[in-house]
This record gives C-alpha cells, structure tokens and sequence, in this order.
C-alpha cells in the first residue's frame, strides 16, 4: 500500500478509544508510518485492508473502512506449553460509521485464510475486559479465553485475615 494515511487513521482511532476506556493502561501515542512501513515488510506480518467504493468526481475509489493487523508468531518455548504456531491479531477496526456491515466478519474470514495460508493452527487476540462490543465479536467468531492476565500495583496492599 503506497499511502498509509488511512491505517494511521484507523490506528490513531483505536488508541483514542483504548485511552479512553482504560487510561491506566493505554497512553496517547500518534501512530508513526515508519511502524507502519516496518510491519509491511515484515514477511510474518501484515495489514489486511478493507475498503469500501465511494464515486468522486466519476471516478470510483476506494474508502478505508476497516483493518486486521496480523503477526505469525509461535508460543513461548516452555516445556509445559504446547508447541502452536499461531497468528495474533493486533488489532481487527472497523471505522465507527461503518459497523453492522459485516467488515469485521470479512476481515476475520480473510485473517483466518491469511493464518492458514502460513501455516498457523489458530488465531489470538488480547481484549481489555470493559471492552464489550470486541469480546461480544470475538465470541461470535469463536474465540474462547485461554488465560486471563491479572495485576497489582507495587503499592497495593492485600486485605489483613481477621
């Protein structure tokens, strides 16, 4: 993709969102095309692109409506893991005005033949657990928890036993 504009949109709109709805642990951060160009031409990576034909002018163009960031990865080498090659999902945006269309039932359908096409024997995702409207999708498509990180704050004191 020569002009990656409009992922830096999309991806500037889900950290805006992420900021948002967990601030403690997302921050502000413009989205830099050098990151972008690094992930296109990474072989074990991409960004599937949906796009949605808009006329201007008479000509017909394409619109950005919706991405999967993808990146084939392989689980940790630990002798109580099972051995998967598997590709993360960084992210799967769908602009807001364009929900409810089925784009991110099309960009999960070709993110999955984009993990089998290398190989991958599932997908996985991570999702901030306040975000309903991600772990409703993903649920709808499939996708089960398998581990559930958990924090506390250096400071954090437990409650004493009475």
């Amino acid at each position: 993709m020569e002009d990656t504009e409009p992922i830096r949109a999309l991806l500037d709109e889900q950290n805006r969102f992420h900021t948002e709805l967990h601030p403690s642990f997302f921050q502000r951060s413009p989205t830099h095309t050098s990151r972008i160009v690094e992930l296109l031409e990474n072989p074990q990576a991409t960004f599937l692109v949906a796009e949605s034909p808009h006329e201007t002018m008479g000509e017909v163009t394409g619109e950005v409506v919706g991405l999967a960031e993808l990146h084939l990865a392989r689980t940790k080498d630990l002798p109580v893991l099972v051995s998967k090659r598997y590709v993360h999902i960084g992210e799967i945006i769908v602009h807001a005005k364009h929900r409810g269309r089925g784009i991110g039932q099309m960009l999960m359908e070709a993110s999955r033949s984009w993990a089998s096409s290398r190989g991958a024997e599932s997908l996985r995702t991570s999702v901030v657990p306040a975000n309903d409207g991600a772990r409703n999708f993903y649920s709808r498509q499939g996708f089960r928890d398998i581990m559930i990180s958990i924090e506390s704050d250096i400071e954090t004191k437990p409650p004493h036993a009475s």
